[in-house]
């Protein structure tokens, strides 16, 4: 498939799996959704004659609404020892403030008393308690089970005479949590809400997202919308589920912790219950049945329902360390912001109570005084004014990062633009690198969809993104790749030999002479001049040696007329008909990573830990392709040290943000351990080119698998003194400038054998100096001195010895 129709395709899917799921209303569902009105019409009726305790199981006094009825079998005995749980939570967290300013402590604590015990008479203070009146944001922490449901066995249900009009597919609960501990996350929204008020008090809508994960969920747990009503001067939240089998959101009054706070939960929900029920008999989509579904993403539960835990959360906020009047100009500033200077947003904290009256179980925030701050401390989180703009900071660092890295790019292909420098580099490094690009690129389009306040920032990112792969990586890739070619093609040629070698029966010719790697590419030594020839090959005159293999091995014609092809141009032909093919594999891969990522948010939470961490710690293996590669073409100075640190360090610095910083946009838990694991590991990568720069590219690959890898060239063998006099093992491409200013026969010899034409000889201890013919400069090269053994100094020769004992590092300078 080619690129533009990959391309194509990907696009299709994003709009397929981004559109909504909106469908007309087929007459069934019709009727389903005029008994649904029916019933919600005769809940609000009962609500406006309702009194504060009629929902009482103590006192066998009961509600004719569906879940409410003591028939039903739910828990109810455990409500009021629920209420008493978070009154005792509320006092807890006023007690517990360390507001430092003593007399508004005393507000504080009274008022807070005042709306826990509040009655129906007027309130006697008008507290300014330091808390956030608007708490649209994100808290999340940890959960354990509570001592109130100890001793309570799960009701056992009659699923059938509760909703007889509805058949479930299993009788499987879900939600149903069975863990002993695990994470709460809420998401609460109260911008679009009404708000009334009632004898000097305020209530207020709002809705929360909430997901709650143990052991035995999958993904990151059972997700599910509650709807209730918030106290912004007590700061006390009571949000309930609403479902066929439950009609929470219209018996939310009876969940009020004070007979206040049911006569201003009631008028509020008078109001909104019947706005909301007229827009339901006008209903034209399946989306609009239910405005409280717990499930909103699932609109077909009418049709094919699964049986779910019903939920009832007590929310209290805490008390900020910051006076009221800086909180009041701290929200307005952050709602409507001005570009004043303000004081930094404190995060939101709340403790939290969870009550599932069907299931039969008591949830609650995790923190003290029950348990040390270090094991918990109840809920925290950013407002979502404060998420927004962290967000907006993370995305604009990370866009600084692929500019870096762009940058750090164009200079490496600018240092590589000679076909041997790019024959050293492993195209699987800079793969690797554009593969997580093009992840980031394609990631951040996905979430941009999801998120319309961070749209402009994530899509200007993964423009960057794009092209730092399009652009430059795939280009650098492609240059790579085409000056690699013949290396691959010799390999090809070697592997068919070997393989015609194997079928044969006949006395074979002479093999083709053994290629030697060297950084330039593949070389072929000649054969000695006593080797036989194959007369059977013709090589035509005036072709280039280095394509002699494609002519013997091509097909010669049988009529002599024919035209032989093009040979030197097949190359090139095959290295882009191979590129188009890789440019393929390259976006079908990325995608497929792309997919099995979205995927694995289902998983169970070890299953994809393990996934993310190993997808991790694979893409931050990026180097090992470059050792391996300068182990089998014994190369190095392959990359830009400057290319190398740089890329290093910009590649992990994000995973140094999600895993080290506890307000990260994803809400990730943090591990340092993981961190110090997965920056350990470019570490030791790093170094192990370092030290193939400094001692050689296979200085640590063992005796037994020499074998195992080709045969180089080694350009910076160990000179002996014997030997350089001799001649021997003198580096390609030097000669000797004179072998000694003490010795001028030796001088005139070697000037008449035009070796060190002219050039001013001199001789240091334990060096030897050479003319480069390449780049004309003088370079002094370490000699190993006569009668040393295996490159030793001899211990009496402290001058040779302080000449030589940089031997290793010294030999490494001409070439």
């Amino acid at each position: 498939m080619d690129a533009p129709r990959l391309l194509v395709l990907i696009f299709l899917l994003l709009i397929l799996f981004s559109s909504p799921d909106t469908r007309t209303v087929s007459p069934s569902q019709q009727r389903e959704l005029g008994h649904l009105v029916a019933r919600e019409r005769h809940a609000l009726s009962l609500l406006d004659n309702a009194r504060y305790g009629d929902l009482n199981a103590a006192e066998n006094r009961w509600i004719n609404v569906t879940g409410l009825r003591q028939e039903d079998g739910y828990a109810w005995d455990l409500l009021p020892k629920v209420q008493e749980r978070a009154r005792q939570q509320a006092r807890t967290v006023f007690a517990a403030s360390h507001w430092s300013h003593q007399q508004e402590q005393v507000l504080i604590d009274d008022a807070g008393t005042e709306a826990i015990n509040g009655s129906l008479a007027e309130p006697t203070l008008d507290p300014k308690i330091p808390i956030y009146r608007n708490v649209t944001g994100i808290v999340h922490g940890r959960w354990v089970r509570s001592n109130v449901a100890n001793g309570t066995k799960a009701p056992s249900l009659n699923l059938t005479a509760l909703v007889p009009r509805v058949t479930y597919t299993t009788a499987k609960y879900a939600r149903n949590i069975l863990g002993i501990e695990g994470d709460l996350r809420i998401r609460l929204d109260e911008k679009r809400s009404e708000s009334v008020g009632y004898r000097n008090t305020t209530v207020r809508e709002i809705s929360g997202d909430i997901t709650l994960q143990d052991e035995s969920s999958t993904g990151d747990g059972w997700d599910m919308t509650l709807h209730g009503v918030h106290y912004p001067q007590e700061g006390a939240i009571v949000l309930t589920t609403t479902g066929q089998r439950f009609a929470g959101i219209f018996a939310l009054p009876h969940f009020s912790l004070s007979e206040r706070a049911f006569a201003s939960t009631r008028k509020l929900l008078n109001y909104t219950l019947n706005e909301a029920i007229k827009i339901q008999e006008s209903a034209s989509e399946i989306s609009t049945f239910s405005p409280w579904s717990s499930s909103p993403q699932s609109p077909s539960d009418l049709l094919f329902s699964t049986p779910h835990c019903e939920y009832i959360v007590y929310l209290q906020q805490h008390p900020l360390d910051v006076r009221s009047s800086d909180i009041e100009s701290i929200e307005t500033e952050m709602r409507y912001p001005t570009g004043r200077w303000n004081l930094p947003s404190p995060r939101l904290k709340m403790s939290a109570l969870v009550f599932s009256p069907d299931c039969g179980f008591v949830l609650e925030s995790k923190g003290p005084p029950d348990y040390a701050p270090q094991h918990g401390y109840h809920l925290q989180g950013p407002k979502i004014e404060a998420y927004i703009l962290s967000g907006r900071r993370a995305i604009l660092a990370f866009a600084v990062t692929i500019c870096a890295e762009v940058s750090l790019l164009l200079r490496q292909m600018r240092e590589a633009s000679t076909p041997s420098t790019r024959s050293r580099i492993s195209f699987y490094t800079v793969g690797m690198m554009a593969m997580g690009d093009g992840f980031v690129c394609m990631s951040f389009l996905v979430i941009s969809i999801l998120l319309d306040a961070a749209f402009l920032p994530l899509t200007a990112t993964a423009f960057l993104a794009f092209l730092c792969v399009s652009f430059f990586g795939m280009k650098f890739l492609m240059d790579i790749w085409t000056v690699q070619e013949p290396e691959r093609e010799e390999r090809r040629r070697q592997r068919e030999r070997r393989h015609a070698a194997v079928n044969t029966t006949s006395r074979p010719l002479v093999p083709a002479p053994s290629a030697v790697l060297t950084p330039a590419g593949a070389d072929t030594l000649p054969l000695p001049v006593t080797a036989p020839r194959s007369t059977s090959s013709h090589v035509p005159s005036g072709v280039n040696p280095q394509t002699q293999g494609l002519i013997a091995e091509a097909p010669v014609p049988t009529n002599p007329t024919t035209t032989l092809p093009n040979v030197q141009a097949t190359p090139a032909n095959a290295a882009r008909r191979e590129m188009s093919g890789i440019y393929t594999r390259f976006y079908l891969l990325l995608v497929v990573i792309l997919f099995l990522t979205l995927y694995s948010s289902t998983w169970p939470p070890l299953l994809r830990t393990v996934y993310v961490r190993l997808l991790s710690m694979g893409y931050l293996s990026f180097w090992t392709p470059q050792i391996l590669r300068n182990i089998i073409r014994n190369c190095r100075k392959a990359l830009q040290w400057r290319f190398v640190v740089g890329q290093s360090v910009l590649r992990i610095l994000p995973f140094f943000y999600i895993y080290l910083c506890t307000d990260n946009v994803l809400l990730a838990e943090t591990s340092s351990h993981w961190v110090i694991a997965l920056f350990g590991w470019v570490w030791i990568q790093v170094w192990i080119l370092v030290s193939q720069e400094l001692f050689g590219p296979r200085f640590f690959v063992p005796k037994a698998c020499s074998n195992w890898i080709p045969a180089a060239y080694d350009y910076h063998p160990t000179l002996r003194e014997e030997d350089e006099e001799s001649g021997l093992s003198i580096p390609i491409g030097f000669t000797q400038a004179t072998a000694s200013s003490q010795d001028p026969a030796v001088a005139s010899a070697s000037s008449s054998n035009g070796v060190g034409t002219g050039e001013k000889a001199y001789r240091q201890k334990g060096k030897k100096t050479f003319d480069c013919a390449i780049c004309m400069q003088t370079l002094e090269v370490p000699v190993v001195p006569r009668g040393a053994e295996g490159g030793s100094i001899p211990a009496t020769t402290a001058g040779i010895g302080a000449g030589v004992k940089d031997l290793v590092f010294g030999r490494r300078a001409y070439m």
